[in-house]
């Protein structure tokens, strides 16, 4: 008996042994990275989990987008990923354009870009009719003179811009972001007053961003508006180059209907050539306002040849009601002497400077306005060629400014 009874408990001390080796194995297991059994389903972070017929599970990479939540964005406040699709087939609105699968090939072979991914990328398309009828594509709307030379277009597209609660916003905005227009005016040399009238002229700071697809919009007009399908097919190609840099969701960004996008409308062009990444938290965000502060700043340095401490503009005296002796606009030039000769006179010393001017001709109700334009004038007009967009930002900015300081 007492034989039987210490061959029982031995007996329970190898079991009990047994089952404590067999757990230690278990957990061992599941802790070497490289042999994950296929039970584990949770992905490891920054990767799509690829279920395998063996025992291991293989990863590969996919685009973790940055966490959005400006207006433009339709991703919700929650982080999320784009996962790379491919195909190999086109399908979508476009499905059978010939000229859009040469452009994918051409992208393809151009920039080592994965033919399948961008078969996924424009399978999602659809037809922007809107952006069509905004170019009158269709042909459907009349001709009509320029506005800008009617009598009293000014007084009409000034009364946009120039508002009390425009300029009550810009302070707001001038105040809440205060540090980045600084920074931006040390490092460009571009006054705030001027970034933040274009944003307010632009989007109403940020209050109105577009709600076309730029790869919608910018697909369609490069396909269907003949005219300019050379520019907007630029324009997507650029597109495509600044998606996979900035690992965003094809889909995701919402703009103009000519594929403008962010507080500073940019076109994607300009994205590549002069976006920054003002706030160094490792994106560049149009939609985000530190970005679109830095991003316009470095605009008008690259590409409006900015000239810092220049005055913009300075209205003229004359002595008639309209004026009709030289061609006016701001690609003209003449020395102010030449404009002193045909009886103009500026409104201060200018501020010193001496330089040549552009003749800036304004259509009120009553009489014409005249101003003199810098190279900053035309700076302005980099960012849409047009007197009276560039005359709004000049005298949005000064309001803003007048009202911020009471100079």
């Amino acid at each position: 008996m007492h034989k039987i009874t210490k061959l029982t408990l031995l007996a329970l001390i190898l079991v009990f042994s047994s089952g404590c080796i067999q757990r230690q194995l278990s957990t061992t297991t599941v802790q070497n990275p490289n042999e994950l059994p296929i039970a584990v389903t949770t992905p490891l972070p920054g990767t799509q989990t690829i279920y395998t017929p063996n025992t291991t599970v293989a990863t590969q990479p996919v685009y973790t987008t940055p966490i959005y939540t400006d207006p433009g964005y339709t991703q919700p406040a929650s982080e999320s990923t784009y996962v790379q699709q491919r195909t190999p087939y086109l399908q979508g609105a476009y499905s059978s354009s010939y000229q859009l699968k040469q452009f994918i090939s051409s992208i393809a072979k151009k920039y080592n870009y994965d033919a399948y991914e961008l078969n996924a990328i424009f399978s999602t398309v659809t037809r922007d009719t809107e952006a069509l009828k905004k170019y009158n594509v269709f042909k459907t709307a009349k001709p009509t003179y320029s506005k800008a030379v009617q009598v009293g277009s000014w007084d009409k597209y000034r009364g946009n811009f120039l508002t009390t609660s425009r300029i009550n916003k810009g302070v707001a905005f001038w105040q809440e972001n205060a540090h980045y227009l600084n920074k931006a005016a040390q490092k460009y040399g571009v006054a705030p007053e001027y970034i933040v009238g274009i944003i307010g002229v632009e989007t109403n700071y940020g209050g109105y961003t577009g709600t076309h697809s730029v790869l919608n919009a910018l697909t369609t007009l490069s396909l269907e508006y003949k005219k300019r399908s050379k520019f907007f097919t630029s324009e997507l190609e650029n597109y495509l180059l600044m998606l996979r840099d900035e690992r965003v969701d094809p889909q995701r960004i919402k703009g103009s209907y000519a594929g403008a996008f962010g507080l500073a409308q940019f076109m994607p062009s300009s994205f590549r050539d002069y976006a920054v990444d003002f706030n160094g938290d490792g994106h560049i965000n149009l939609f985000n306002k530190a970005d679109a502060i830095g991003s316009i700043a470095n605009y008008f340095i690259g590409k409006g040849k900015w000239q810092p401490n220049v005055p913009v503009t300075m209205m003229t005296y004359y002595n008639k009601n309209r004026f009709y002796g030289v061609p006016a606009g701001h690609k003209t030039n003449y020395t102010q002497q030449y404009m002193y000769s045909i009886g103009m006179r500026p409104s201060s010393n200018f501020n010193g400077y001496k330089g040549n001017v552009s003749l800036i001709k304004l259509s009120k109700a009553n009489r014409d306005e005249l101003w003199w334009g810098t190279p900053n004038f035309r700076a302005i007009t980099r960012y849409n060629p047009k007197d009276h967009y560039a005359m709004a930002v000049h005298q949005l900015a000064q309001a803003i400014k007048l009202a911020r300081y009471g100079r």
